[in-house]
């Protein structure tokens, strides 16, 4: 009795401890495909790589190798301390070859770890100096604390320009990390197109930003052409007068922000006559980002006397500096209500008065009473 006992013990204990390693098996199994590398491209200039995540994770790190003939010529780490659960994560990384050799073959290898332990590892293979041609090209990018304008050209040839259609990926890069990405899908680049996108995140005074765009070029006759290009640029807060209205009493200025970095400045009213300042109000601006408006009103002192004079409108920004000024005259008028007093008076009625009128009355009628 005590025997069969033991043995079915001993059946049970083998389960469980099977059915834990099958469990563990599968968690690893799991936890290895709710994060991987979904995207990567690289070029001699630079490579950028995504990566999603369908779990929370912690302590992951990304391997980056640029590799010629089974040589290693560049290495970059990133670090990613967590990601939540449904994200996407892309880094960037500047290669920083001076001087390639042409007609080169080169490899990029990015590998994945989690915790120590490493999830995936993929290449990107690609040439330099080559004789393929892209199928368009970036003709120009230009960037600021709004967002970035971009020029594409299709492929040219002696018999004319080859019509594509592409996807453009807008990037904005804060270090090595993207910070904003949004795609304009279906591009029809027939002869030189330019694009632009706002960014749509707020931004750091002072604070240096790449913006990256990334052509895909979709095609079934041939592989995919992927072409990316980065520019750097310092975002600054910045905002411009649309509207003034001015006149003897006051002014008011409307102030339209230009930039994703919040204008915090001052609008300052100057009045002036023949060179010198009357009156100086200082207001603080209203908080404004890209195409947000405020008007800002202002009341004198006192009522400008009727003359010419100068008024001169700063828009002053969060580091003192003149972001915009607009300078015009103010046509002071006289009092209205002086000018209405002299217009109603009634001048004096030539002959009797009142007073005459009334002792001639009374005159008469004494002189008849004493007939």
């Amino acid at each position: 009795m005590n025997r069969h006992k033991l043995v079915i013990t001993t059946s049970l204990l083998v389960f469980l401890m099977f059915s834990m390693i099958l469990s563990s098996a599968a968690a690893q199994a799991a936890s290895a495909e709710d994060i991987e590398i979904v995207d990567l491209y690289s070029s001699i200039d630079s490579a950028d790589v995504t990566l999603h995540s369908g779990a929370h994770h912690t302590n992951i790190t990304i391997d980056a190798d640029l590799i010629l003939d089974d040589k290693v010529l560049r290495s970059k780490r990133f670090i990613i301390d967590e990601v939540l659960p449904d994200t996407d994560i892309t880094r960037v990384v500047y290669w920083e070859i001076n001087s390639p050799a042409e007609e080169e073959f080169y490899t990029t290898k990015m590998t994945l770890s989690v915790a120590g332990s490493v999830r995936k590892t993929r290449y990107c293979n690609f040439s330099y100096g080559g004789p393929s041609l892209p199928r368009v090209y970036i003709e120009d990018i230009i960037p600021d604390s709004r967002g970035v304008s971009v020029i594409l050209s299709p492929y040219r040839t002696i018999y004319g320009t080859q019509a594509v259609l592409v996807d453009v990926e807008y990037m904005l890069v804060n270090g090595d990390t993207v910070i904003y990405r949004t795609t304009d899908q279906r591009v029809d680049v027939v002869q030189t197109t330019p694009l632009s996108e706002d960014w749509n995140v707020r931004l750091e005074n002072n604070h240096p930003y790449s913006a990256r765009v990334k052509i895909k070029a979709p095609s079934q006759r041939q592989s995919n052409t992927v072409i990316a290009r980065s520019v750097d640029f310092t975002a600054d807060d910045d905002a411009r007068i649309t509207e003034l209205y001015r006149d003897e009493t006051g002014a008011s200025a409307t102030v339209l922000g230009l930039s994703q970095v919040p204008f915090t400045g001052e609008i300052v009213f100057t009045v002036s006559k023949d060179g010198e300042t009357i009156e100086e109000i200082r207001e603080k601006s209203p908080i404004l980002m890209s195409d947000d408006d405020e008007t800002t009103e202002v009341i004198w002192d006192s009522r400008l006397p009727a003359g010419m004079y100068e008024l001169s409108v700063k828009v002053i920004g969060n580091d003192g500096d003149v972001v915009d000024i607009l300078e015009t005259v103010i046509e002071a008028e006289e009092r209205g209500y002086e000018a209405s007093a002299t217009a109603t008076t009634a001048p004096e009625t030539p002959g009797f008065n009142v007073c005459q009128v009334v002792f001639t009355v009374l005159a008469l009628y004494l002189l008849r009473r004493n007939r």
